[in-house]
């Protein structure tokens, strides 16, 4: 198993406080709202929730629930490309530069009897066959999921691993 996968299936499942010290630091976000790309266009809102607390560079620290702001940066009938870039940390907007590293759909598949639908591999989404993820670390910080199927969107309750650029 690659390194990707056991970072997903771990950091999807494990606080992020009890990632190694020295990585990356991470927040673990659940979507609120299902995004479709027939209908989604640039600009558009994306709302997460912090589903773990999280301290990150800079002393800012984002508690369970906290709200995770972000827009979609491009769209078409196979592809989201979203950022995320504010938090509301005790009811004031904080700007934060965060790139999805890794996403998985809870109830997309049995985790207990991996297959090629479910397994983790570079780029997949799991829970969610025929979805990839293209994770983008420049300035734009913008990951785009693409679909080699039709009528693609990103359900509400997608848990999406977002990672602070060092």
């Amino acid at each position: 198993m690659n390194r990707l996968a056991v970072f997903l299936v771990a950091g999807l499942c494990l606080p992020v406080a009890i990632l190694p010290q020295g990585s990356r630091q991470f927040v673990q976000v659940e979507l609120r709202k299902t995004i479709t790309a027939k209908t989604a266009k640039v600009g558009d809102p994306v709302i997460a929730v912090a589903v773990s607390s999280a301290s990150l560079p800079g002393g800012v620290k984002i508690g369970r629930g906290a709200g995770i702001f972000g827009q979609i940066r491009a769209v078409d009938a196979n592809s989201i490309a979203i950022s995320f870039d504010e938090a509301d940390v005790d009811g004031k907007k904080i700007p934060l530069s965060l790139s999805i590293r890794g996403a998985m759909l809870p109830g997309g598949g049995d985790p207990s009897k991996p297959d090629k639908d479910t397994a983790a591999q570079a780029g997949s989404v799991i829970g969610m066959p025929g979805v990839t993820l293209q994770v983008d670390d420049s300035t734009a910080h913008a990951s785009k999921f693409e679909s080699s199927g039709k009528k693609f969107q990103l359900k509400q309750g997608l848990q999406l691993m977002l990672a602070v650029p060092k």
